[in-house]
């Protein structure tokens, strides 16, 4: 068991527990969340993913969860999924083991291609593809981002974030058929590093 540096997390290694805080993306006080729920804390990513070290750690992480599932690619939604998603492509670059990435815009864009996903889809429409995201609360956005892969016809076998803060996410994608994976989850009010 590693020492703690902060007494609401819980059960994670001295490198995660440091990267959470030290970067300053776990934050408490009272938050509106996009799911319009309010909360005690609030995980703000970006200045996690969007660090150097922690797109590093992020990165490592996520590729060596998914790097031997059989996925051709990896995508989200924008904008949480996108420094994730790059992260993965870049680690997977260096590991000579290539999973290109792709985002969901929340809106097409009204020029040009008028992409409902944007980025490196497999041109096969039958390859594999894993869906990440930052945070999962009811699971709306993650959601976006499978309705448009599903839309598109690629199947989906891994889908993943950072944080499940297990407000009810984990259970809508589980009636979807998607089991979620995360990096971290809330459990008894406390937050836990998922090795």
């Amino acid at each position: 068991m590693a020492t703690l540096t902060h007494p609401r997390i819980a059960d994670a290694t001295d490198e995660m527990v440091n990267l959470l805080t030290e970067s300053g993306s776990l934050l408490y006080g009272n938050f509106t969340l996009a799911s319009g729920k309010t909360s005690s804390y609030y995980f703000d990513s970006k200045l996690l993913t969007l660090d150097p070290r922690g797109a590093n750690v992020v990165g490592e992480y996520f590729f060596q969860k998914l790097a031997y599932t059989g996925v051709e690619a990896v995508g989200g939604m924008a904008l949480g999924a996108i420094p994730i998603v790059n992260a993965v492509a870049l680690i997977s670059h260096q590991q000579e083991h290539n999973l290109p990435g792709f985002y969901v815009p929340k809106e097409p864009k009204s020029h040009g291609t008028q992409n409902l996903i944007e980025g490196i889809m497999p041109s096969s429409r039958n390859a594999p593809v894993a869906i990440l995201d930052d945070v999962v609360t009811a699971g709306g956005s993650i959601l976006q981002a499978i309705d448009a892969v599903e839309q598109r016809g690629n199947p989906i076998t891994e889908v993943m974030c950072i944080l499940d803060r297990n407000e009810g996410g984990r259970e809508r994608l589980q009636a979807r058929g998607y089991e979620l994976k995360s990096m971290f989850s809330v459990e008894d009010g406390k937050i836990k590093f998922n090795d």
